[in-house]
């Protein structure tokens, strides 16, 4: 019986009959497609209903990430102690709450209260529910883990593939307070699902490495080589959408570009359901810092609509694999730490996002939008040196 076990564990099962797995697939399916919805039209809701200052738009759009990250630092270590579910339940919960209130409040400083409390509160859940999942696919071994985990990051890129279309038509049929109502109610949806089937957390005690100073001089590297990735990321996006806007396009490209890559991504994600060992090839780290990469340098010497188009080839290859062979070298760092490792992993999210939007206006106020292109093209690079001098370090 346990030589079948460890052929099992060696030869992999379909993640879909892991425990839980299927709960938490459809959990940030509709969890992560309140955020796309909500998260295409939250900045036009502070602008143009609210009408914020661009001082009152950095505070609510940056509070709720600082507040994310402290939160959910705070949940991925207590859920590597403890098998408790409560701070999923809680971060759900708030980002229900705070979508709706976005439908309702009016006033600025109720918003930006809001966004730091709630909407902060509610960031955790995408590192808590892929923590949960991998802790459960730990249990299986071999190829399930590497292709549960893909499959998850696929579904979250389709969320975003989708979700801003479906914020487009409840925009267009009921204005704003429909498209955070709608979000509201998605996010309601995924907080049935994680009550109703009575989703567990695993603690790995038994593989649980000790957090010693050593283990964060290991893992440090990587979490600053993604959190200048996910700067790139984010500020390349403001970049690219208001180059379009203003000189190559139409409102409209800036969303066809967006869904464009978001599809690609898929793609790309795909064959890591198809080939589950492409995870841990950590030499595709280095590959998708240089596709993203070429991707601004394409920009900036051809700075045509034609040359973004083709780039969001490049540019989804980079985010797709940096998205799923990123994450599994983090866990691969922190070995029965799938708590702190989604944590740590969500946090260069929140940091990127955090860092783009104070350092956006700042450069293009100083040297023009289309210079944001060859920082971020920067960006990768220092970020793949930071890798290779990381892993250089470890050897």
């Amino acid at each position: 019986m346990k030589q079948n076990f460890e052929h099992v564990k060696a030869s992999g099962v379909s993640p879909f009959r892991v425990p839980t797995f299927g709960a938490v697939f459809f959990a940030i399916l509709l969890a992560m497609l309140a955020e796309a919805m909500a998260g295409s039209y939250i900045a036009l809701l502070a602008v143009q209903v609210i009408g914020m200052s661009p001082l009152e738009l950095g505070a609510f759009l940056t509070i709720p990430a600082a507040t994310g990250i402290a939160v959910t630092s705070f949940f991925g270590h207590l859920l590597d102690r403890q098998p408790v579910i409560w701070p999923l339940l809680t971060s759900l919960l708030s980002k229900c709450i705070g979508f709706s209130l976005c439908a309702w409040l009016t006033e600025t400083w109720m918003l930006v209260v809001n966004a730091g409390i709630l909407l902060g509160l509610g960031a955790a859940s995408f590192s808590i529910l892929f923590a949960v999942a991998k802790g459960r696919l730990d249990e299986f071994g071999g190829s399930t883990i590497s292709r549960g985990m893909a499959i998850l990051r696929l579904v979250s890129s389709l969320s975003w593939t989708v979700g801003p279309a479906l914020g487009a038509v409840l925009v267009s049929q009921t204005g704003f307070p429909g498209v955070f109502l709608g979000a509201a109610s998605l996010a309601g949806l995924s907080l049935a699902i994680v009550f109703f089937t009575r989703m567990r957390a695993v603690v790995n005690a038994e593989e649980r490495v000790k957090l010693t100073s050593e283990v964060f001089y290991r893992a440090a590297p990587a979490a600053v080589a993604l959190s200048a990735f996910h700067t790139a990321m984010f500020m390349g996006s403001n970049a690219m959408a208001i180059v379009v806007a203003k000189e190559l396009g139409t409102e409209q490209d800036v969303g066809f570009l967006f869904s464009l890559c978001a599809g690609l991504e898929v793609v790309v994600m795909a064959a890591f359901v198809l080939w589950p060992k492409l995870s841990d090839r950590q030499e595709l780290l280095l590959a998708g810092f240089a596709l993203f990469a070429a991707y601004f340098v394409m920009a900036l010497a051809w700075p045509t609509l034609a040359s973004l188009y083709l780039g969001q080839i490049p540019r989804a290859a980079g985010i797709g694999l940096i998205s799923i062979v990123g994450m599994a070298f983090m866990q691969d760092l922190l070995p029965g730490r799938a708590g702190i490792a989604s944590a740590l992993f969500g946090n260069t999210i929140s940091v990127g996002f955090l860092l783009s939007g104070l350092g956006t206006g700042l450069w293009a106020n100083a040297f023009g939008y289309w210079s944001l292109f060859a920082l971020c093209a920067a960006l990768c690079g220092l970020g793949a040196m930071i890798l290779v001098v990381g892993r250089r370090r470890a050897a």
